[in-house]
């Protein structure tokens, strides 16, 4: 079963970033870390809006992300895409999915077991001790 997730933020450091996706029906924070290898350019179109202008060019939509898999610190993520007789599922990498997810305003959507596994429960009493800090 998959849960809806909202992403939060992204964290860039030096050589990684961290993004935060939250699950409010659990109360569960994922954070997944990647590393950074591109840089964008602010004067150009990304890849992302470019994705954004074929698929619907073609007379499809994105529907939702889907984030399916984990297996050795890799999120494995579907973009699901409908025209008017299919839906596909194309693996692409976690960081174009959310990236996807943001620039169409999309669902994403994580694995219940992933949220459990690698996500923070978000309770009070955890609020309350990092408010004390």
């Amino acid at each position: 079963m998959y849960k809806p997730v909202k992403f939060i933020t992204e964290v860039p450091y030096l050589e990684s970033s961290t993004f935060y996706l939250f699950s409010k029906s659990l109360k569960i924070l994922l954070p997944i870390e990647i590393d950074n290898n591109d840089v964008q350019s602010s004067t150009t179109p990304t890849i992302y809006n470019s994705i954004k202008r074929i698929i619907e060019g073609i007379g499809a939509k994105v529907l939702h992300i889907k984030i399916y898999h984990h297996y050795e610190n890799t999120f494995y993520t579907y973009l699901t895409i409908k025209n008017d007789k299919e839906v596909f599922e194309i693996n692409i990498s976690f960081k174009d999915g959310i990236e996807i997810a943001k620039e169409i305003n999309v669902p994403i959507y994580v694995k219940s077991r992933i949220l459990e596994d690698h996500g923070i429960k978000i309770t009070k009493d955890l609020i309350m001790k990092a408010l004390k800090n």
